[in-house]
C-alpha cells in the first residue's frame, strides 16, 4: 500500500513539470508545400516572439500570443496548427530577413498581403481575423 501511495505522490509532482516543459517546447509540424516536414509553427504567449521569426499575434499591438514561423516556411492552412490560428491574426511582426505574405484563404488564395522584413503591423479592422495561410 505504501508503494502505491509513493507512486501516486511522485506522479502528481512530475506531471505539472512535464506539462510545463512540453508547453515551453511547443513546436508543431504542419503540412506545407512539397515538404511538410520542413515547416513548423512555434507557439508563443504574450509578446514573446522567437528571434528571427515571422509572428502572427492574436491581438492588436503585438500581444495575445500566437504562432511563429521561420524564413522559407509556408503554412497553407493555419487551421491545421494544433493551436488553431486560422482567422485570428490581428497584428504581426517580421524579423526573418525577407518579405513574407499572408492570404485571406487557405492554400494561399484570396487577397495577398505583403509583410516586409523589420515591420510590426496592426492589420486594418477589415483585415483583422482573416489570415488563413502564410508564406515566408
Amino acid at each position: 500500500m505504501r508503494r502505491f501511495a509513493a507512486l501516486a505522490v511522485a506522479l502528481s509532482l512530475a506531471t505539472p513539470i512535464a506539462a510545463a516543459h512540453a508547453a515551453e517546447a511547443a513546436r508543431v509540424a504542419v503540412p506545407a508545400g512539397p515538404d511538410p516536414s520542413a515547416a513548423y509553427a512555434r507557439i508563443f504567449s504574450g509578446r514573446a516572439c522567437p528571434q528571427d521569426a515571422l509572428c502572427l499575434y492574436r491581438d492588436f499591438g503585438s500581444i495575445g500570443g500566437g504562432s511563429a514561423i521561420s524564413a522559407g516556411d509556408s503554412l497553407v492552412d493555419l487551421g491545421t496548427v494544433a493551436y488553431d490560428v486560422n482567422d485570428v491574426m490581428s497584428s504581426w511582426s517580421n524579423d526573418t530577413g525577407r518579405t513574407c505574405t499572408w492570404w485571406e484563404h487557405m492554400g494561399q488564395g484570396g487577397g495577398a498581403h505583403p509583410m516586409p522584413d523589420g515591420y510590426r503591423v496592426n492589420v486594418t479592422r477589415a483585415e483583422s481575423d482573416s489570415a488563413s495561410s502564410v508564406r515566408c
